[in-house]
């Protein structure tokens, strides 16, 4: 006798209707935030009814998560063998993420949670948990290369590089020429490094550092 399987619940997948869905979600929540995002709007704005989409989303939270999970700003691994490359394609990553829809939604609810802990919290944590450690990854990976000195603060390191991306999508150029972003990433990461060896936190491959910097 053999187990049935557990049954799941919701529709099979239905990838033209996700896709308008997570589209009205992105749209809707750029418009109202979190106060004024519900599935009956979603649904209004899809032309979905409000029976499917409360046959595969139990709540506004799940749908929420799933749609910008589905746009993440930061889609690729990254893993080009040495830690100034590396940084530049994530500061060019989440730079060109912040241009999207998804990103600036994604923005957005980091500062609605701020306002509304208890309701969106554990969205933030959610989104933020696999970008979180890719670039921790970064990090430790440059450290076992020898090209980090192990003492180096992985938490500054990338508050350093992400928070200088964001603010420069926040406050800098709303249109700006295609190479921009890439420049920017460039130049960041240089300045970023070049401190970092200025302070003896950089190992030469060739020369194992001997210094332990917290930073």
């Amino acid at each position: 006798m053999t187990d049935t399987p557990a049954r799941r619940r919701g529709r099979p997948r239905d990838a033209d209707l996700e896709d308008r869905v997570f589209d009205a979600v992105l749209e809707v929540y750029a418009e109202t935030s979190w106060r004024g995002f519900t599935l009956d709007a979603v649904g209004r704005r899809a032309r979905v009814g409000r029976a499917a989409l409360y046959r595969r989303w139990d709540t506004k939270d799940e749908l929420l998560v799933q749609a910008l999970e589905a746009r993440s700003p930061l889609p690729v691994p990254i893993d080009t063998g040495a830690l100034r490359s590396d940084l530049t394609e994530l500061a060019r990553q989440l730079l060109h993420g912040y241009r999207t829809p998804s990103g600036l939604v994604s923005l957005r609810v980091a500062l609605d949670s701020r306002v509304n802990p208890e309701l969106l919290a554990h969205l933030t944590r959610t989104l933020n948990r696999s970008r979180i450690l890719a670039a921790r990854t970064i990090v430790h990976r440059a450290v076992e290369r020898g090209e980090l000195d192990p003492g180096t603060s992985v938490t500054l390191l990338l508050e350093i590089v992400t928070g200088a991306v964001l603010s420069h999508a926040l406050f800098g150029l709303s249109d700006p020429a295609p190479d921009d972003d890439d420049a920017y990433a460039d130049r960041i990461v240089e300045v970023v490094v070049g401190a970092l060896h200025g302070a003896g936190s950089v190992s030469d491959p060739k020369r194992k550092s001997q210094s332990v910097i917290e930073l």
